[in-house]
């Protein structure tokens, strides 16, 4: 118990003696020693929880950066769609102001714009489904124009919403057609091909076909309107001693980007049979 008690007074004395040398400053040399060995080790711990703190600093980052990537890349795909719509809206407008200006071209005839749907799913035909049907006065048979008057083909299906319109480069079709030359007509007939391209058949081999010369609708048989271009003469394929000349055509048609096109409903087809 008295042994307790003094070492209870003892660490009092020692206590009372540092405060009276902290207050007197005595102990400034001991706490610079403290320090100056201290700060080392406290720089060597500063600079490992540096890279730590750099890692976990990037993480936050890294996580902004993300979010404003993902903002802007969506700010960017609005504009893209607003520019869009407006591109579209602009051709759409050019779209109508052509085929304005076809009606006008043809004041005798009735016109119905439609769009192009669909095309041969199977691909053995070459056709395209358009939204206009037999609720719109479509019957089999009309003929349909691109947006630029050329012919594209003819209405060969026809159900209450929509058709189909059997293109002029398919196998089945084959049109009376005649060649422009310098000063006179050639007939013939153009059809289509495997190939998905036009063949010329059936001119007089006495015609001087040359390449470039324009191709029309003829009107003979009834089927189509007089006048109405097919395509040009891109090659002849020259047979001295054949009665007939054959050529290859290009539609005027772009006929594998279609979007709109024109439905002659003025124009019924004769269909005229054999005498």
């Amino acid at each position: 118990m008295v042994r307790m008690l003094w070492w209870l007074l003892a660490v009092a004395g020692v206590s009372i003696l540092g405060i009276l040398l902290s207050q007197q400053r005595a102990l400034d040399p001991v706490q610079n020693l403290t320090l100056l060995a201290a700060s080392p080790l406290e720089a060597g711990l500063f600079d490992l929880g540096e890279p730590v703190a750099d890692f976990f600093g990037g993480i936050v980052n890294r996580g902004e950066l993300v979010r404003e990537n993902r903002q802007l890349r969506e700010e960017v795909e609005r504009l893209q769609a607003e520019l869009a719509q407006q591109e579209d809206a602009a051709l759409r407008i050019q779209e109508l102001e052509g085929l304005l200006e076809v009606k006008k071209g043809r004041p005798q005839q009735t016109l119905l714009v439609a769009e192009v749907i669909a095309q041969d799913p199977g691909g053995v035909k070459e056709a395209i489904a358009i939204d206009r049907g037999a609720q719109d006065g479509l019957e089999e048979g009309m003929v349909v124009l691109s947006e630029g008057a050329s012919l594209v083909g003819t209405v060969t299906r026809v159900l209450d919403d929509f058709s189909w319109v059997t293109l002029v480069t398919d196998p089945d079709s084959a049109v009376n057609a005649q060649v422009l030359l310098a000063d006179s007509l050639a007939r013939g007939v153009a059809s289509g091909d495997l190939r998905n391209s036009l063949l010329l058949d059936m001119v007089p081999s006495e015609a001087d076909l040359e390449e470039g010369a324009l191709v029309t609708t003829s009107g003979l048989g009834g089927n189509y309107p007089r006048a109405l271009l097919i395509g040009s003469v891109v090659a002849v394929d020259e047979r001295p001693q054949a009665l007939f000349q054959k050529a290859t055509l290009e539609p005027a048609a772009d006929l594998s980007r279609l979007e709109t096109v024109l439905v002659l409903t003025s124009f019924i087809p004769a269909r005229l049979q054999g005498p």
